[in-house]
């Protein structure tokens, strides 16, 4: 016979059990592959879509916008892209420069990983 206190420890932690089991599928369910570039039209449409509920026409209409509107884009981000890489380089290395040595081999594969193996910092 198992007494009342075990009852309670058990059913505690099989509705534990069951909620991460039913939390990891709903997870699974609603993983989507995360693009390499979040702004690439692409993945922008797909995820606007996903957060307004576009419908088919909005989306094609967004898609056409983002095409015809793409050289002006990237021309607008080459012009700009010499002075944010130089800010974000000066920033990395003073992060770098507060770290431990071992710290900085860590935070080194941190960001590789979330900047796709670019070679900074």
């Amino acid at each position: 016979m198992i007494s009342a206190p075990t009852k309670g420890w058990l059913l505690l932690a099989a509705f534990f059990i069951a909620g991460a089991a039913v939390g990891i599928a709903i997870g699974r369910t609603r993983a989507t592959p995360t693009p390499s570039n979040p702004m690439e039209p692409h993945a922008f449409v797909q995820r606007l879509s996903g957060e307004l509920a576009l419908d088919s026409a909005q989306r094609a209409s967004i898609t056409r916008i983002l095409a015809r509107r793409q050289g002006a884009i990237d021309s607008a981000w080459r012009a700009l892209q010499p002075a944010v890489r130089a800010t974000m380089d000066s920033a990395q290395m003073e992060i770098v420069a507060v770290l431990r040595p071992d710290q900085r081999a860590r935070y080194a594969q941190l960001f590789r990983a979330a900047h796709g193996g670019m070679d900074r910092p």
